[in-house]
């Protein structure tokens, strides 16, 4: 179920790649003793957007507009990644990410796209970057002030719109295969078969009679299942052992169960199931 998505894969492990060489490069370039290390960090930030968006150009390239997108992002993020001695690298920067953030809200919002944990998080290193960007650096006096306050108002609203349109998205427009803002769910047939009536039957009658003890809450915890957050009309218990383990679909070893809870404390409701890679069961 928490599995990446498979075509977004790619521009994390780009990405990942990356960050040895952009430490490597800023070792090497002796322009960039004496640099702050707010703009140094920005600038390894960068090389790692810039190589995530490059690495999703080859998955993407039935789209023609996207792929050309994470051409030209990827590029731009690259090479300022290089610049960071450039008089107007700052205003530029900005310009970049902002830009960024604010295209993927839009593709958000218009449908072209979904959130998954690999575009999360680049939204979250995009949003990272930015705030390096913005930290006025020793030596400044002119616009010291006036950066102070944009860091202060635009930062955290940028962070909020961005993290908004993700979840409202999410919950409007569940994906089959980006739901819950990150979560791979497998698709399924349209309209099940005989054999799969027969054997989902099979498991719930199964599940119904080996979770049958757990009506005890104490007989759960025994077992090494153990609470979440209960302020709410239902709470999930957890078995880390069973999760851990990677159990497939084991009436007798269920990953989770779910518990009303109500004034007479939890009343066992089901049972819940958690495959740790696609293609598991």
């Amino acid at each position: 179920m928490f599995d990446i998505a498979p075509d977004h894969a790619i521009g994390l492990y780009a990405g990942l790649l990356t960050l040895p060489f952009a430490l490597l490069a800023l070792r090497l370039r002796s322009a960039a003793r004496g640099v702050p290390g707010t703009v140094l960090g920005a600038s390894v930030l960068m090389a790692i957007a810039g190589a995530i968006h490059l690495g999703l150009v080859w998955t993407h390239r039935g789209e023609t507009i996207t792929a050309l997108l994470f051409v030209m992002n990827g590029a731009s993020y690259v090479v300022l990644s290089q610049l960071y001695t450039w008089r107007w690298w700052r205003p530029a920067s900005v310009a970049l990410i902002t830009a960024t953030l604010t295209g993927y809200l839009g593709y958000i919002v218009l449908n072209f796209d979904t959130p998954d944990q690999v575009a999360i998080a680049t939204k979250l290193l995009e949003l990272t970057t930015l705030g390096l960007v913005l930290v006025p650096v020793r030596g400044e006096t002119l616009r010291r002030r006036s950066r102070w306050s944009v860091l202060s108002v635009a930062l955290p609203l940028m962070t909020m719109v961005t993290v908004s349109v993700v979840w409202i998205d999410d919950l409007a427009r569940p994906d089959a295969q980006h739901a819950h803002a990150g979560a791979v769910l497998q698709a399924t047939n349209d309209t099940a078969s005989p054999e799969q009536v027969g054997a989902a039957q099979k498991l719930y009658d199964e599940t119904v009679a080996a979770i049958a003890p757990y009506r005890d809450w104490h007989a759960a915890w025994a077992a090494g299942y153990r609470p979440g957050p209960q302020n709410t009309p239902s709470t999930h218990w957890m078995n880390q052992r069973y999760v851990d383990a990677g159990y497939v679909m084991d009436p007798r070893r269920p990953q989770g169960l779910v518990y009303a809870n109500t004034k007479h404390g939890p009343v066992l409701i089901g049972a819940m199931f958690q495959m740790q890679h696609i293609g598991s069961a």
